[in-house]
C-alpha cells in the first residue's frame, strides 16, 4: 500500500512538473500584441491598441462607443484605473469605405486625439489633432444594416510637454449608433 501511494505522488509530481514548463502545450506568457482583442468583423464591441508597446484594451463598454450621424463618425476607447487613465479618439468625415487608408494627420475632417493622465503625478497630456505626425485608419467592415464598423488604426503623436506616443496594432470592432 505504501509503494502504490509513493508511486501516485511520484507520478502526479512528474504531471505537474511537465505541465508547468511550456513543452509546446501552449502554455506561456502572453505577449503585449497577444493581450489586445482579436481582429473581428461582426460587432462584438472591442477596442485595443499599443500605446508605446503596452496593450490598452477597453474591457467595459461603457468605456467605448461610436456614432454616426450628420456625415461624421466618431469613436474611441479609453481606460480610467486608480492611478493611469488613457483615452484614444478619432473622427472621419464622410464618405466611409472599407479598405480605404484613411489618413489622419492634422486635418479637420480625419484626425486622432490621445490623452494620458496620471492621478498620482497630477499630470495630463493631451495630444490634440493637430499633433498627430503620422497616423492611418483602415475599415474592414462597415455594415449600414447592422450598424457596425472594424478596422485597424495606428498613428504617432507628440506635443511640447510631453513624450511622443506611437499607438500602433489599434483594431476596433464596434455597433455604431447611427
Amino acid at each position: 500500500m505504501p509503494m502504490k501511494t509513493l508511486l501516485t505522488f511520484v507520478l502526479f509530481t512528474s504531471l505537474g512538473l511537465c505541465i508547468s514548463c511550456d513543452l509546446g502545450l501552449g502554455i506561456h506568457e502572453l505577449t503585449e500584441l497577444e493581450k489586445l482583442p482579436p481582429l473581428t468583423t461582426t460587432g462584438e464591441n472591442t477596442f485595443g491598441c499599443l500605446v508605446n508597446g503596452e496593450a490598452l484594451v477597453v474591457e467595459n463598454t461603457l468605456e467605448m462607443g461610436a456614432i454616426y450621424q450628420g456625415g461624421f463618425l466618431q469613436m474611441g476607447g479609453g481606460v480610467e484605473n486608480g492611478q493611469i487613465d488613457h483615452g484614444v479618439f478619432i473622427k472621419l468625415n464622410n464618405p466611409l469605405e472599407k479598405f480605404f487608408e484613411y489618413d489622419l494627420t492634422d486635418s479637420l475632417d480625419r484626425y486622432s486625439t490621445y490623452t494620458f493622465k496620471d492621478k498620482v503625478a497630477s499630470f495630463t497630456c493631451y495630444y490634440e489633432y493637430n499633433d498627430t505626425f503620422d497616423g492611418t485608419l483602415t475599415f474592414h467592415e462597415i455594415d449600414r444594416s447592422n450598424y457596425i464598423i472594424s478596422g485597424t488604426f495606428e498613428f504617432s503623436t507628440v506635443t511640447d510637454d510631453c513624450d511622443t506616443v506611437y499607438i500602433t496594432d489599434g483594431r476596433f470592432d464596434l455597433q455604431y449608433i447611427p
